[in-house]
C-alpha cells in the first residue's frame, strides 16, 4: 500500500489528481490511500511521518509548498516530496528540501504514471529490514530506517534511534557488514552513520538527526561522497 498526501488549494487541480491516483492504483494494482489538503499549513496541523509521498503545490495562499517542505524535512527525512507546479523553474529549490521531482500543470497522466512509477520503486526500496540486538535479557528489533548511527564506547554498541538509544556489548565489526549493505558509512572510526539521516555535513561536521558528530580528516572527502551519491541515488530512482 502506498499512503499519499495532496496539499493543492485549487479544487480542480486537485480532484485531477486524485483521479489520477485512483486510475493509477487501478493499473497497477496498487492499493493507494489518500489524504487531501487545501494548504501547507493544513498538511503540517498535527503532521506525522506516516506518508510514502506527499505532493505538494507550490503556490498556496497561506503556506507555499516550499516553506511547506521544509518544515516537514525538520521532521520526516524519509517522504518523498514532490512539487507541483506552473513554470518549472520554481521546482529547481526542491533539491534544497531533497525533492524527487516535479510535476507541471495542466498535469497529464503520462507524465503523472512516469513520477508514481518512481514513488512506487522507491517505497518498495524503502521497505523496512530490521536488525535484532540483545539488551541485559532483552531482545529488541530495530528497523534500519530508524536507526539514525551507531556508536562504539569501548566494547558497548550505542544504536541511536528515533525512538531512543539501545546498548549492546559489541564492536562495531559485528555490524558494520550488514549496515554499510544498507545505506551506512563511517563518519570516523567510533560512528557508522545512517545516510538517511544526514542532514548535513559542514567543517567536518555531520548533523546527524540532531546530533552533530565529528567526520575525521581521513575519512572527510570519502564521507561527503558518500552522502553525494546516496541522494543521487534517492533522485534518479
Amino acid at each position: 500500500m502506498l499512503r499519499v498526501a495532496v496539499a493543492e488549494d485549487n479544487p480542480k487541480d486537485r480532484e485531477r489528481l486524485l483521479s489520477f491516483l485512483k486510475k493509477y492504483g487501478e493499473e497497477k494494482d496498487v492499493q493507494i490511500e489518500v489524504a487531501e489538503y487545501t494548504d501547507g499549513s493544513e498538511l503540517l496541523d498535527q503532521y506525522r511521518p506516516c506518508y510514502d509521498v506527499i505532493f505538494l503545490d507550490v503556490e498556496m495562499p497561506q503556506m507555499d509548498g516550499m516553506k511547506a517542505a521544509e518544515k516537514i524535512r525538520e521532521t520526516d527525512e524519509e517522504v518523498i516530496l514532490i512539487f507541483i507546479t506552473n513554470m518549472a523553474k520554481y521546482a529547481i529549490r526542491g533539491y534544497e528540501v531533497q525533492a524527487l521531482d516535479y510535476v507541471l500543470k495542466p498535469v497529464k497522466y503520462e507524465a503523472f504514471t512516469v513520477k508514481m512509477d518512481k514513488v512506487k520503486r522507491l517505497a518498495e526500496k524503502k521497505k523496512d529490514k530490521s536488525i535484532s540486538i540483545k539488551t541485559g535479557t532483552a531482545t529488541h528489533r530495530l528497523l534500519l530506517s530508524h536507526i539514525q548511527y551507531v556508536e562504539v564506547v569501548q566494547h558497548l554498541l550505542i544504536f541511536h534511534t528515533e525512538d531512543g538509544d539501545f546498548s549492546t556489548r559489541g564492536v562495531l565489526k559485528d555490524v558494520e557488514a550488514v549496515l554499510e549493505e544498507n545505506g551506512f558509512y563511517k563518519c570516523n572510526k567510533c560512528y557508522l552513520v545512517n545516510l538517511r539521516h544526514v542532514r548535513s555535513v559542514h567543517d567536518g561536521m555531520a548533523l546527524v538527526g540532531n546530533d552533530q558528530l565529528q567526520v575525521s580528516r581521513a575519512r572527510k572527502k570519502a564521507f561527503a561522497e558518500a552522502v553525494a551519491d546516496y541522494i543521487g541515488n534517492m533522485q534518479s530512482i
